[in-house]
């Protein structure tokens, strides 16, 4: 898995260049204290992660960074160690975990790379999703990807504790029966409704 290239350092860049409205959208709801389920690359940036994340947030807070571009999302990319949209970092701050999700670009294998600080909900997200047919890996605190890091925006909630799952893509082609991203809201499957609420079992741990 490789590191992207970000074309913006941080969000005053992007918005200097792109349209909110039009390249991009930011969607939020807060819903108590205690659990934001975000991702900061959604819409055409990680394509399928919206909707996960819309489905997994029915019962608690939600923030979406979206790409709204025909093509070429990935210019909206900000690495999650930077990424510093006022309303994300107003979210985060006065929650008490974060639950992430995010994409990558392995298109031959269905997998989850399972991260973040809290170690306890990491292990038991992918002991279920394993245990329900998912193929899971638990990624060391010291791998790249884990995103434990200390300025990444999910471990900037109130208690420093997340959990982050990497979604590849071919895992997310399987939710829906046509990926195009007009159709994913009305093509989710039933693979799809199984993966969320194997993921919602984690998110109960939180009430």
């Amino acid at each position: 898995m490789m590191k992207i290239k970000d074309t913006y350092q941080n969000y005053e860049e992007l918005s200097a260049h792109e349209r909110k409205g039009i390249d991009y959208q930011i969607l939020h709801k807060r819903k108590g204290d205690q659990l934001l389920v975000l991702s900061p690359h959604a819409g055409g940036i990680e394509s399928g992660v919206s909707e996960l994340v819309q489905e997994l947030a029915s019962e608690h807070s939600m923030y979406l960074f979206e790409g709204l571009k025909v093509k070429g999302n990935q210019v909206l990319h900000i690495t999650s160690t930077r990424f510093d949209e006022p309303i994300c970092l107003s979210q985060v701050h006065t929650h008490h975990y974060t639950f992430a999700l995010h994409g990558y670009g392995e298109t031959e294998v269905c997998q989850n790379l399972v991260g973040g600080t809290d170690r306890v909900k990491a292990a038991e997200a992918a002991r279920l999703l394993t245990m329900n047919g998912f193929q899971a890996l638990l990624l060391s605190e010291s791998d790249q990807f884990s995103g434990t890091h200390p300025q990444n925006i999910n471990n900037q909630c109130l208690t420093g504790q997340s959990v982050q799952i990497e979604v590849s893509r071919a895992q997310r082609m399987a939710f829906f029966d046509d990926f195009r991203r007009r159709n994913r809201r009305d093509t989710q499957n039933e693979l799809f409704y199984k993966y969320t609420s194997v993921l919602k079992q984690v998110l109960r741990l939180y009430e």
